[in-house]
């Protein structure tokens, strides 16, 4: 199958579709007007470019610095610029670069999404079976822009028409009518999209009624949503799981596997490429959630285009309650499966005296130990000497994140990598731009949407049958009653907890905590960084700077701000 190919278009006064990545056959066209687009290829193109900025978005530093920092699941590591992010201090505020490169990118896309609606819907070349398709893929992607920034922003200007000119004012419509729009917007979709797509990528029916039975599910939270929105949610979410011959992998991290980008129970991803000239924009995740492990006095450590070596910038560290969330390891496997906790010595240069390549250098535990089991480790692993490249995290120790064995090593910087991140497939261990796709929507979320649903309409047996088929496949063989729920244990938080186990670090979770209405009391009891700064204000970001001041109108700003 075909990768979706996208193309960037400026769709305000001109054309310029340059191919930008994830071709089979590129084909490169210029020198044309806004006419083109009036065209069945030029309406085909303009789909495609309605996807691109996705990519400023998913698999970015500041797409993660809005959904991953400030969370329970994850807090600051010990290098970047953004760490008031994670601890809601005063940098976070309108003049900050993450909120203005969402606006402005996802308000591009919109605009390219206006443009195909409405050139598409006038068109007479093309009959309604025709262009229908292309319609129902940008109003698929003008609801997921709109679904993204009115969680953010909550109240936003609101425009499904194409802008064909300069416009100074704008007003921002209630959070209800936002919500009609893209519900309005994806219920089209449902019912002309295809089940299928021959290019991996574009939206499909499976993946709108996703999408549809996530935002009734956000809804359905509201104060104008009601309990129908529950119901709606739970209805669509069952229809992607029984209607389409979708099914669960055995193996519950199956669907990272970077040979393996087309995977069942993916559906919806967005697109990257490994050729550096067809990626401007790449997904840079691998760099983020990685730990400093070359650091310190280990030596005989190097950065390799090897399983685990890759290059650190030390953005995202998690929190110990993440750790924490996936006991016990030896009955659940996404842990063990999941990250990497131990690293060996691979450079022969700079190897310690009585070292060898492939002894252990650093190895993180989550057992408390003490003194004799540090002497065993020791004992058993060569690498690791006087514990200074021992760590452990354990459940006792709930003020502080971490604990750690020796004083020369700094806890902020050394912690477990999450695999669903790596990319060797880079040209050069320092190449940034990342070619892994990053999924936005699967099947084991669908599931848990279910429960949450169904939970929510107060149907916890059925709610706890979804649980479980998630849960059960995650057991180690053998273990698989252990994994096993009662619908007495179903609560909000038991849901959020095994949404963190399938989902960490995906950009998801700071919409699932607002959402769920459990973003303050999670934050406060789980993120130390962050507790002591976080208010109800946070529960929106605020409107860019550069959205005020371009504005002719009082456009407004969100309160705290």
């Amino acid at each position: 199958m075909k990768k979706l190919k996208y193309f960037i278009i400026i769709v305000i006064i001109t054309l310029l579709p340059i191919v930008s990545c994830d071709v089979l056959d590129e084909e490169i066209i210029s020198g044309v007007t806004s006419e083109y687009l009036n065209t069945p290829d030029g309406l085909a193109a303009g789909v495609n470019a309605a996807y691109q900025n996705l990519r400023y978005y998913y698999g970015q530093e500041e797409g993660c610095n809005l959904t991953v920092f400030g969370t329970d699941e994850y807090t600051n590591g010990g290098h970047g610029g953004y760490h008031y992010m994670n601890k809601y201090e005063t940098g976070l505020n309108a003049e900050a670069s993450p909120m203005w490169t969402l606006w402005s990118n996802f308000y591009v896309a919109i605009n390219t999404c206006n443009a195909v609606v409405d050139r598409a819907t006038a068109s007479e070349e093309m009959t309604d079976a025709e262009k229908n398709p292309k319609i129902a893929e940008a109003r698929f992607l003008r609801a997921h822009y709109y679904f993204i920034l009115v969680q953010h922003f909550g109240p936003i200007h609101l425009t499904l028409e194409e802008t064909m000119g300069v416009e100074t004012e704008a007003t921002r419509a209630p959070e209800d009518q936002v919500y009609a729009a893209i519900i309005a917007d994806l219920e089209f979709a449902v019912a002309n999209l295809p089940a299928t797509q021959t290019e991996f990528g574009r939206a499909t029916q499976p993946a709108a009624k996703h999408m549809l039975a996530l935002v009734h599910l956000t809804r359905g939270y509201k104060s104008f949503g009601s309990a129908a929105d529950f119901n709606t949610s739970a209805t669509l979410a069952k229809s992607v799981i029984n209607d389409y011959g979708l099914t669960l992998d055995t193996d519950p991290v199956a669907r990272y596997n970077h040979d393996n980008e087309q995977h069942r129970e993916i559906l919806w991803s967005v697109q990257f490429n490994e050729d550096p000239l067809l990626t401007p924009v790449g997904n840079e995740t691998h760099l983020y959630f990685r730990p400093w492990y070359e650091t310190y006095d280990y030596g005989g450590l190097d950065r390799a285009l090897g399983h685990g070596y890759g290059r650190p910038w030390i953005r995202f560290r998690p929190t110990g309650w993440l750790l924490e969330n996936f006991r016990p390891y030896d009955v659940d496997s996404r842990f063990i499966k999941g990250f990497q906790t131990v690293w060996y010595y691979n450079a022969a240069a700079t190897l310690p005296a009585g070292a060898h390549l492939g002894d252990t250098t650093i190895f993180l535990t989550g057992d408390d130990l003490t003194a004799g089991d540090v002497a065993a480790i020791e004992a058993r692993l060569p690498g690791v000497k006087g514990g200074k490249n021992l760590y452990s995290w354990n459940e006792a120790d709930k003020g502080e994140p971490w604990s750690w064995h020796s004083s020369t090593n700094n806890s902020i910087n050394i912690f477990p990598t999450p695999w669903k991140f790596e990319d060797n497939k880079r040209p050069s261990i320092n190449y940034q731009e990342g070619s892994r796709d990053w999924v936005v929507y699967n099947l084991p979320e669908t599931y848990l949407m279910a429960a949450e649903a169904l939970h929510k309409t107060g149907n916890n047996t059925e709610a706890a049958q979804f649980i479980n088929a998630i849960r059960t496949r995650a057991a180690w063989p053998g273990k698989e009653n252990e994994m096993l729920i009662t619908p007495d244990e179903v609560t909000i938080d038991f849901i959020l907890d095994e949404r963190s186990r399938e989902f960490y670090g995906e950009q998801k979770r700071w919409l699932d905590l607002k959402r769920t209405g459990k973003l303050l009391e999670r934050v406060k009891k789980y993120n130390p960084e962050a507790a002591p700064n976080i208010k109800d204000y946070h529960l929106l970001r605020p409107i860019p700077a550069n959205q005020l001041i371009r504005t002719s109108n009082d456009f407004g700003q969100n309160s705290g701000y």
